[in-house]
């Protein structure tokens, strides 16, 4: 905490001078950084005290470092030569000196967005029921119509499913469907296809 010092010197006069300065002790350190999803090309990035110096260590030995900014974000280069798999580290130093515990972050090299579709649909049914197929048993698949999001059933053998009477009544007509797929890497793949209403 904070300690109020005082300084006086005193000449052989007897004259008297003075000057007050503040000395804060702290020895408490930072809480460990957190660092964000890390893929091959992107940058390094993370959650640090704010103010502290972060020291980012890539798995070759060499260091990157940043001052977290006022709301503790932070970030370096991307080295460009991590695998999946690799173990990135990252301490936080504060200004007095205290160092954190180590943060670490494994890398995620995939890349390669999940492959979703949709066919065209031509139905009497105002609330259908719609299928398709994804490549990643474990992608989150969602739905949009007419601007609307709906959340989709993974089946996980290589089909999606969105139930009977999910959506709302359509009108009659053509209606414009997205189906997005999202990895656990955040890789986004999506389709377009038109679903036509004919009561």
């Amino acid at each position: 905490g904070p300690h109020t010092i005082t300084v006086t010197a005193t000449d052989a006069a007897g004259n008297v001078g003075n000057d007050t300065a503040v000395v804060t002790i702290d020895t408490v350190a930072p809480n460990a950084p957190v660092l964000d999803p890390i893929n091959a090309t992107d940058p390094v990035s993370g959650q640090a005290e704010p103010g502290s110096t972060v020291t980012v260590t890539y798995p070759d030995g060499t260091t990157a470092t940043v001052v977290a900014g006022p709301d503790g974000s932070w970030s370096v280069p991307n080295p460009g030569n991590l695998v999946d798999g690799d173990t990135v580290t990252a301490t936080a130093t504060d200004p007095a000196g205290n160092t954190s515990l180590p943060g670490t972050g494994t890398v995620s090299a995939d890349i390669t967005a999940p492959v979703v579709a949709l066919d065209d649909v031509l139905t009497n049914d105002s609330t259908p029921a719609l299928t398709g197929t994804v490549n990643d048993p474990t992608a989150t698949v969602v739905v949009n119509v007419d601007g609307v999001d709906y959340p989709a059933v993974n089946n996980g053998d290589g089909t999606w499913t969105l139930a009977d009477n999910t959506l709302p009544t359509l009108a009659d007509g053509p209606h414009t469907i997205t189906v997005t797929a999202t990895d656990a890497a955040g890789n986004v793949g999506n389709d377009t296809a038109v679903v036509t209403i004919d009561t």
